[in-house]
């Protein structure tokens, strides 16, 4: 067909539809073809025959000088107008072959240009689905191939448009045909939940300005971010776990400040287990009669916020943290009670009494509305008080060990060792709902030094019998090594005990408990479900002798003070990757910051920051 003139299609036809013209110089064809991704037909360099110049997924640009439209794929009949007047009606078809890209189009005119070549993704990674803690930075690899038919370089260009990965820059592609990205989680990731899709583009050149138009490869991200729990009592939380379900790297690791207790005329002159929320650190002095005193410390600096003095006490003990109050208490034998200050100001809120004769005692343990204590004139007692006034709700005597216990709470119990037995007792009324015999324990006069601890399981795993230190305080660690037992709690019954007896406090999670020993040292990763050691570490020779104080544990790494040095390890690898050279008492808050309060079996008053991230 012949046009005495050239008309333009102003409105896009696919199966038949009128498409309106006007006058313009030319012809530009806008059409949607079934089975074409896309084409885009710029403007003639012929009077006969359209150019291509790029194209768009399900639409055809065709541009003429307008004589005849001519080939052999979509077939349309459109109606080309002017006004009113039906100018003409034609049977057009583009002639598109798109199996390695444009094969050409023609027009009566002669063919096309040869398509272009195109670059092809893919990747092999599945879906990425993980768990995580806001601040860690969580390394994965993408992992895939590419390929190119024609000449050139090639470069790769990875995008996040959720903004959850740190991503590498453009790079060139490898010439192995290999993908291999490294990629991380950021550390200002909020807690919650994070999806979307990284997906990664060829290109022709270094900026990416020039992507070839092959689709993509992608891979969808699902990321479930917990926030960080502070460390609230006796190792950590009221599982008294010494879990802190963090990633680290120890290439980070830096000493930020250290505070020490003010001198004073009190004998013991140390600091008891510290602990932290909302950006304080929370410390009790270590009294034998003597000034008690309650310090809330800057996390970011070591600065004394606030401070509260209790007067001169018999005793005063180590603290624990709710949800807006501290907690510690005095003891003695008449003026035993349990304080509570408001966490933000350090304004007193109430202080609970109960019995006591000159007995010490591991941090109170606080779960939900309510704070549990031990107590008792003859020590072995648990009170249960309201975390928000104080009122007592129940008292239970197991009886057993004096002092220096702190039982462990979940959602539907209380669980107390007393040397000889594991109890149970209902949460809310405090009646005795077990008590499992444990063959390697037994009654004693002194101390528990320790607390029940909740593993995965479903089983409680504790030190078997008493202890003793051989000192009035709440900070010095006991002489005696014992054996840890596990209990069923669903089955009311002993699992069973480890060979070694061991002396720190340990740490659970992973389907591991981590303990140290001593003649000879060794740090034991022991399976939680069969009491046999999986491996063991022991400290450099020559330099450290013995095992103390406790075990803190995160995803990544194990840290652990011997009687000279702090060490963490590379549960990977199980070596030690940093050391800090003091010993002492251990705590990681949810700022990532490690407190050491120093000192191998007793404290010397000083506390160290180390920052972790």
């Amino acid at each position: 067909m012949l046009f005495s003139r050239a008309w333009r299609v102003v409105s896009p036809s696919t199966t038949g539809a009128r498409s309106r013209m006007e006058s313009g110089g030319r012809v530009d064809m806008v059409a949607s073809c079934q089975g074409l991704p896309g084409l885009v037909l710029g403007r003639a360099t012929d009077p006969v025959r359209p150019h291509v110049q790029s194209h768009q997924a399900g639409r055809l640009h065709l541009a003429y000088s307008a004589r005849r439209l001519s080939g052999a794929v979509c077939d349309d009949n459109i109606n080309l107008e002017s006004g009113s007047e039906v100018m003409q009606t034609m049977r057009w078809m583009v002639a598109c072959a798109l199996a390695a890209g444009l094969m050409g189009c023609g027009g009566g005119g002669g063919a096309s240009p040869a398509p272009e070549p195109m670059a092809q993704v893919t990747l092999s990674t599945a879906a990425i689905k993980q768990d995580l803690a806001a601040g860690d930075v969580l390394g994965l690899k993408l992992e895939g191939q590419w390929t190119f038919a024609g000449t050139g370089p090639v470069y790769l260009q990875l995008r996040d448009a959720s903004a959850s990965f740190s991503l590498p820059a453009v790079q060139a592609a490898s010439p192995d045909n290999r993908i291999a990205l490294d990629i991380a989680t950021l550390a200002t990731l909020e807690p919650g939940k994070r999806a979307g899709t990284l997906e990664l583009r060829a290109c022709r050149d270094a900026a990416c300005a020039q992507p070839f138009s092959s689709a993509p490869a992608s891979v969808a991200y699902e990321l479930n971010v917990a926030a960080v729990p502070d460390w609230a009592t006796h190792q950590a939380n009221a599982r008294h776990s010494g879990e802190v379900a963090i990633r680290l790297d120890p290439a980070k690791f830096s000493k930020a400040w250290e505070w020490r207790r003010p001198v004073g005329s009190e004998p013991i002159g140390g600091i008891n287990p510290v602990v932290t929320k909302a950006g304080k650190v929370l410390v009790t002095t270590d009294v034998y009669f003597g000034e008690a005193r309650l310090y809330a410390l800057s996390e970011a600096n070591g600065s004394v916020v606030w401070q509260q003095s209790m007067g001169n006490v018999p005793a005063f003990n180590p603290p624990a943290v709710g949800d807006t109050k501290v907690y510690a208490a005095v003891t003695g034998h008449e003026a035993t009670y349990l304080w509570a200050f408001d966490l933000e100001t350090g304004v007193f809120q109430f202080k609970s009494p109960f019995e006591g004769q000159w007995p010490h005692f591991l941090a109170p343990t606080v779960m939900g509305d309510a704070v549990y204590q031990g107590s008792g004139y003859y020590g072995g007692q648990i009170k249960a008080y309201a975390s928000g006034d104080g009122a007592l709700r129940w008292s239970a005597m197991p009886n057993g060990v004096w002092d220096m216990f702190t039982p462990a709470v979940d959602d539907q119990a209380v669980y107390h060792h007393n040397g000889a037995s594991l109890f149970v007792f209902d949460k809310v009324t405090g009646a005795e709902k077990a008590r499992i015999a444990d063959p390697f324990g037994g009654q004693s006069g002194y101390s528990y030094h320790g607390a029940p601890v909740l593993g995965s399981r479903g089983n409680v795993i504790a030190f078997a019998g008493g202890a003793f230190s051989g000192r009035a305080s709440s900070n010095t660690e006991q002489y005696e090594q014992r054996k840890l037992s596990s209990f069923s709690i669903s089955a009311a019954k002993y699992e069973w005990s480890t060979a070694s007896a061991y002396l720190t406090a340990p740490a659970v999670g992973a389907g591991f408990v981590y303990a140290a020993r001593n003649n000879p040292a060794a740090l034991d990763a022991i399976d939680e479900s069969t009491g046999q050691v999986a491996w063991s570490w022991s400290p450099p020779a020559g330099t450290d002798s013995e095992f103390h104080r406790n075990l803190v544990l995160t995803k990544t790494h194990l840290f652990v003070s011997t009687d000279r040095n702090v060490y963490a390890l590379d549960l990977k690898t199980r070596q030690a990757v940093w050391t800090y050279p003091a010993p002492g008492m251990l705590a990681i808050s949810a700022g990532r910051t490690l407190y050491i309060a120093t000192g191998a079996r007793e404290s010397d008053g000083r506390l160290v920051a180390i920052r972790l991230k």
